[in-house]
């Protein structure tokens, strides 16, 4: 009787390098090049005009408050048609009931 060797694959291993995030200095870097952008404007006469696009969409999309309205939006929305198809429905079985009484067999 031969013995069976079974090659059993060795467990993946998990290589994780951490990396350092500084917020503040981030914010720093961000704060001093736009100081140096604004005095170059200065500098040459042109009106310096810095949006922080990113920065505000981000702050307004994470809001509470944001998410709120739309969502109370979206119930809004849902209210209005089902109000137009209870309006529409009427509207048909005013003009014709018999279609309606038919296809709701209403005697």
């Amino acid at each position: 009787m031969a013995l069976v060797n079974f090659n059993t694959p060795r467990s993946r291993q998990f290589h994780y390098h951490p990396r350092y995030y500084d917020e503040r200095k981030e914010r720093l870097e961000k704060m001093k090049a736009q100081a140096k952008a604004e005095l170059a404007a200065e500098k040459s006469g042109v009106q310096y005009v810095g949006l922080q696009r990113g920065f505000l969409s981000e702050s307004r999309e994470n809001s509470k408050l944001h998410r709120n309205v739309l969502k109370s939006a979206s119930n809004a929305r849902i209210l209005r048609y089902l109000l137009i198809l209870i309006f529409l429905m009427g509207i048909f079985y005013v003009l014709t009931p018999d279609v309606f009484k038919a296809f709701w067999k209403i005697k």
